[in-house]
Order: structure tokens, then sequence, then C-alpha cells
């Protein structure tokens, strides 16, 4: 996705916070919550603007893990790779990975990315066995507003309730 320089350093800024912040640190004891405030207090200020601190929370992070659907993992499971655009306008951001937490991923995309909204990126779902449910995909399409779009499976669900409820 075509990105801003400054867009590209926060993806890069997030990817490095993730890594930073372990499952077992999303759940901050009082004994280490000065810790993750130094922490936070280290991150940029685009970090910490685009993720304030949110009043009724002792934890910094908290809008930042609200990310995720569970913000005691937070991990996206991706490779960020940032290089210059082809084009030679800005640069390009590519986020690839095996078990990707896609959600996760169209929130940080809303978040971090405005000069590239609306965007859109499809995923693919397989295994090695045959199964049901084993295979599919999805996509989303994110503006600045919403995040639209789901799995192959929410989509066919979504799709047969419609036609039985019409029937």
């Amino acid at each position: 996705m075509p990105v801003t320089p400054e867009e590209a350093a926060l993806l890069e800024e997030c990817f490095a916070t993730t890594a930073e912040i372990s499952a077992g640190f999303a759940r901050i004891p009082q004994e280490e919550l000065e810790a993750a405030k130094t922490c936070y207090a280290s991150r940029s200020g685009l970090f910490r603007a685009t993720f304030p601190p949110q009043a009724d929370e002792d934890d910094p992070f908290a809008t930042f893990l609200g990310l995720w659907s569970d913000p005691d993992f937070p991990c996206f499971d991706a490779d960020l790779t940032v290089s210059a655009d082809p084009g030679g306008e800005g640069q390009v951001a590519y986020i690839h990975g095996h078990e990707v937490d896609v959600s996760a991923l169209a929130s940080l995309i809303q978040k971090v990315c405005k000069s590239a909204l609306p965007f859109g990126f499809e995923w693919a779902l397989v295994t090695d066995q045959d199964r049901p449910g084993g295979f599919g995909g999805g996509y989303f399409v994110v503006t600045e507003t919403e995040i639209l779009g789901g799995s192959t499976h929410w989509l066919m669900h979504e799709t047969l309730q419609t036609l039985r409820a019409g029937a």
C-alpha cells in the first residue's frame, strides 16, 4: 500500500512496539506499570498522538492494545517491508505472513495509513487437511470511518441468512 514516509515510520514503530510488548505484558501487574509508562514515553510523538493514553486506564498502551480483539495477545503475526515507491511517490508498505491477525491489521491501517484510504486487501485461509471450514479467505475495505468486509465464511453465512429471511 502506498504510504507517506511518516506513516511508514509509524508502521515500523507499531511493529517494533508489538515485539517489545509480549503477551504477558498486555495485562501489566501494578509493579510493572512504571516500566510500561517509561516504555510508552519512549515512543515517538506521532505514536503517542495516534495512540493516546485513555483517561480511565492505567496502562498507557490501552489505545494501542485496542487494535486487537484480544488485547492480552497483541501480535500481528505478520512481517512488514517498507520500500521506495517505484513511481517515485512516497513509500510502499507490504504486510505479509502466516496466521496473520487481519482484523488488527485493518484497524492499524485505519489509524496509521490515512493517506492510503480507502484501501482494500484480501487474505487466504488454507489448511493441509480436507475439512469443513479449512479453506476460504476474505477481504477488508478500510475507510477513515469504517472497516467493511470479512471472511468468506461470514459473508456466505450472512447471504444465507438474508435468503432464508426473504423466503
